[in-house]
């Protein structure tokens, strides 16, 4: 399980990089081993990058980093970290798999970085498992995969399985690895060289408030807000929005206005295209599917409004992925 004590050090670790791939989400991953073996003065650690076919991968800041071996072909690692980015559709193929069930048979920890966890649910590795991923990917990844169960938290742990959502949770998943494994003193030790004072558990939200996000602190307006988020394939009429805060319909109008310099239904409707977007880009639903599970009643509504909102038809969002 991962966070275990090692048998044997140094615990060794493979990265698996596939192109896109975040370069902060890998570095923040390294570099708490690195300082655990600098700090400790012991090779507590060791990692190398992989790829498939050995061959250099470009990043999604197109940087290209070199990799030290072959997933196809490693041996002799502890644990697996897939290291994905936008569109891991893409880029499970048979021989990404094959490597992938290999390395499981041979008892390796296999864990997902930002979009990792999704290559190794599409290559039948999570079933029965729980495990999260970048929060733009949830619905998707719980459309695609429901033998999975699917967590918001920052990294998640299940036995033999791990996930961590992108970005710097990286990072916390590493300390905590370091704590479980050599204790909380080291892992702290670590924090103060990074300059990261503010250790996340799992659980943590991945997401900022929506005070934060949106900058104001209204509760009937940051009430309305959630109960917009909750309700996208069958959007809450306004007044009914109103309704549930316990405000006029008129002051509800006030409050997005002085508050977002919108009205609730342009608001309303500017998220449900977001969430559209999303979909479009990251499944293979129907427009017409895409559509309904968004609140729309009729393609052609659809298409205007995410012609309005983005400049583009949905069809074109599919083709700028190809």
């Amino acid at each position: 399980m991962f966070g275990d004590t090692p048998s044997t050090t140094p615990q060794r670790i493979g990265f698996l990089i596939l192109p896109g791939f975040s370069m902060i989400g890998l570095s923040a991953m390294v570099d708490p081993l690195r300082w655990a073996n600098t700090l400790t003065r012991k090779s507590l650690y060791h990692w190398q990058m992989l790829s498939l076919g050995g061959r250099p991968v470009r990043s999604s800041n197109d940087i290209s980093l070199m990799a030290d071996q072959a997933v196809e072909t490693v041996e002799g690692i502890d644990t697996l970290i897939v290291c994905a980015g936008f569109h891991p559709q893409q880029q499970l193929g048979n021989k990404l798999a094959s490597a992938l069930r290999r390395l499981a048979t041979l008892g390796v920890d296999l864990g997902g970085q930002d979009t990792g966890s999704y290559i190794l649910a599409a290559a039948g590795l999570l079933e029965g498992y729980s495990a999260t991923i970048h929060w733009e990917n949830h619905d998707s990844y719980r459309e695609a995969f429901r033998n999975v169960r699917v967590v918001p938290e920052l990294f998640e742990i299940d036995r033999n399985r791990f996930s961590c959502s992108g970005g710097l949770s990286g990072l916390d998943m590493m300390l905590y690895l370091v704590q479980r494994q050599h204790g909380a003193d080291l892992a702290a030790a670590i924090s103060d060289q990074l300059i990261y004072h503010q250790v996340r558990e799992g659980s943590d939200p991945q997401r900022m408030s929506l005070q934060a996000r949106y900058g104001v602190s209204n509760a009937k307006l940051l009430e309305t807000i959630e109960n917009m988020q909750r309700h996208f394939e069958h959007p809450l009429p306004i007044p009914e929005l109103a309704r549930r805060v316990h405000v006029s319909e008129r002051e509800l109008e006030r409050l997005f206005r002085s508050h977002m310099n919108t009205t609730p239904l342009s608001f309303y409707r500017r998220l449900r295209l977001e969430k559209a977007q999303l979909l479009l880009q990251q499944t293979s639903f129907s427009i017409t599917n895409i559509a309904l599970r968004c609140g729309f009643g009729s393609t052609s509504h659809f298409s205007r409004s995410y012609h309005g909102q983005f400049g583009y038809p949905p069809r074109e969002e599919r083709r700028r992925l190809v």
